[in-house]
């Protein structure tokens, strides 16, 4: 097969339409980019020349078939006035949301329909600079120019705020919708600008689809006829438009597969070779090197295996450019990044996969046997299993109340957990009994499925709130008893630098609450000396750091070296967690591990228990 040149490559792959020379890949060289480039990312976002001649010395130095204008998807909510802190080697990070309440929507609203799109307003005119950039200096010639924006309801519910945005979908989803329709007009401004600026190809990154965070039927009804909408508005401007959602998303793959997107790209979890056989062969994929525990913690060998096992698997007819699951981060090693590009360029298609060896003991992300994938921490809980599978035993009075007041919180079930609260009070359970032994199992199993991808953040939510219609019940009992549920240990917990997923940490700190434990919830993009002034200021015995991204994992090390500077160090559990956390990360940082948010409780239990022991 004549060798193509890599716009051609990619473009063959995308399209469907013939088989590449060679596997295709797209490094991702964003931030990572620019910083190999020799400048920090916080001091040229808004000069696009300086980006795109950065991310040129990162593209000469490794390669790769696709090059990239941008960084983020954070452009259509900047553009509607969010306020952006800009780091200095991570995207940016989201510090206030433009409309935070409906009254401040419909000022934003107003503002918009009577004054119309701002192309002025965020990086949107650097972006254009960058691509220009890229075009001037021969790039478009011989490669693919791509840029990703935000999707229409990720990017609704950063205009609100997380929390405020999963409230008006549950309780007044009209009012939802029409947070959508302003920000998918914006995106569509936006893709629109990217366009008419020259580049080929919009990644359209919606990752709040995911079926992590959104059930299904609500992604059919929120999510993808405003991306349906848009795919065919790119369609209708000469545009090709893919989408990248992350986690689980297999419940919504022939969703994605109608949505009018050329192209799929994301973790695929539960695996990209199931997506492939899935949906690939209706729209090409684009995925997916396990980012953490493959290209940070791995070998090259590693990298080399993994991607020849993606090509075996999901690109054996073409329909495949690969790709690692997130922006490469500067702590992927070199040489493992290279393991990426070369591996892919010396996989010739037709590919002849007896000559990749032997690759039978090969796991891709998303399978159980991968080394990235993390453990459930309630696996062994006899509890938690007895109550979800309704196990059929001889109760005492005591546990019949305490399963009833689980499954009252697992089925959202109000009044259920009101009648069952005021039944165990009357034969004598403690108010903390009913908390720690009744409510907070229900929480657990709740939390144990949610990690299994058999509920969603909605379920959790909800949960909460049914949990806070008992609490209303026994909080005033336990203050007039003046045991106020015994000490209340206070937890300081937040989401490090750079960070913007906080659905995590907001899990954390449910199941903290619902043990018993005081929150202190200092939000997102928390710096060092913030975990320390707080947990200092409100006395407290744990610090909780959760950390989505490998180039902040240097914060939550910064805090505990904070700590040993002050003399503070053996004074607070800190504890850690999150995408690009593990057990040897935290243990080399000084810091333990909780694999998700029960865990969370339990290291706290089990310091506070240590702790009260005599030595």
């Amino acid at each position: 097969m004549p060798k193509m040149t890599s716009r051609e490559r990619v473009f063959a792959a995308v399209t469907m339409k013939e088989l590449p020379d060679q596997v295709p890949v797209n490094p991702l060289l964003m931030t990572r980019g620019i910083r190999e480039g020799g400048v920090r990312v916080d001091e040229v976002l808004f000069d696009g020349e300086a980006m795109a001649k950065a991310k040129i010395k990162a593209h000469q130095k490794f390669g790769g078939d696709v090059v990239i204008a941008g960084t983020d998807l954070f452009t259509p909510v900047e553009n509607l006035g969010a306020i952006l802190e800009y780091l200095p080697y991570a995207q940016p990070s989201l510090v206030e949301h433009p409309a935070p309440t409906k009254e401040a929507f419909y000022r934003l609203k107003d503002n918009y329909l009577k004054n119309g799109f701002n192309p002025e307003k965020g990086r949107l005119r650097a972006i254009q600079e960058e691509i220009r950039t890229f075009i001037r200096e021969g790039w478009k010639d011989t490669h693919v120019l791509a840029t990703p924006v935000g999707g229409p309801i990720t990017t609704a519910q950063m205009v609100t705020g997380t929390d405020n945005f999963f409230t008006y979908l549950a309780e007044d989803p009209d009012f939802a919708k029409e947070v959508i329709e302003l920000s998918l007009d914006v995106v569509k401004n936006v893709c629109r600008m990217m366009f008419e600026a020259g580049v080929d190809v919009v990644n359209i990154l919606d990752p709040f689809c995911s079926c992590d965070i959104l059930p299904p039927e609500m992604y059919r009804e929120f999510g993808l006829p405003y991306q349906q909408r848009l795919f065919a508005y790119i369609k209708e401007i000469g545009g090709i438009g893919l989408l990248h959602t992350c986690t689980f998303t297999q419940p919504i793959w022939s969703d994605i597969a109608n949505s009018g997107a050329f192209n799929f790209n994301g973790d695929m979890y539960p695996g990209a070779d199931h997506a492939k056989r899935a949906i690939g062969e209706k729209i090409s994929l684009m995925g997916t090197v396990c980012p953490y525990s493959t290209l940070v913690h791995g070998t090259p060998e590693d990298v080399a295996r993994e991607v020849k096992k993606l090509a075996v698997e999901v690109g054996y007819n073409g329909g495949f450019v690969c790709m690692p699951g997130c922006d490469i981060d500067w702590t992927v090693p070199e040489e493992n990044l290279r393991a990426l590009i070369e591996t892919c360029a010396s996989i010739k298609y037709p590919i002849d996969i007896e000559a990749l060896g032997d690759l039978s003991d090969v796991y891709l992300p998303g399978h159980p046997k991968h080394p990235g994938m993390r453990k459930i921490s309630t696996d062994n809980d006899q509890m938690v299993r007895m109550g979800i599978q309704k196990t059929q035993v001889k109760k005492t009075p005591e546990e019949e109340v305490y399963f009833n007041l689980a499954d009252a919180i697992m089925e959202h079930d109000d009044d259920k957990v009101v009648e069952w609260t005021k039944k165990g009070l009357e034969i004598g359970l403690t108010p903390q009994q009913i908390i720690f032994n009744g409510l907070s199992l229900g929480m657990r199993m709740v939390g144990d499925l949610y990690e299994r991808n058999e509920r969603f953040v909605t379920d959790l939510l909800k949960s909460a709130k049914t949990m806070e219609k008992a609490m209303a019940i026994l909080v005033p009992l336990l203050e007039a008893s003046g045991s106020g549920g015994g000490k209340k240990e206070t937890v300081v917990i937040g989401l490090v630098r750079g960070n913007t997923q906080d659905i995590g940490k907001n899990l954390v700190v449910l199941m903290l609450k619902a043990n018993g434990y005081n929150v202190i919830d200092l939000g997102k993009n928390v710096k060092p000396e913030e975990f320390i002034e707080a947990a200092e200021a409100n006395n407290a015995v744990a610090i909780g750091m959760s950390v989505m991204t490998n180039s902040s994992v240097t914060y939550a090390e910064k805090t505990v070296e904070l700590l040993k500077e002050k003399g503070l160090a053996d004074k607070y559990l800190v504890m850690t967690g999150g995408a690009a956390m593990n057990e040897q990360i935290a243990a080399q940082i000084g810091a333990r591990y909780g694999s998700d948010a029960n865990a969370a409780v339990s290291l706290v239990k089990e310091y506070l228990a240590a702790r009260e022991r005599p030595s």
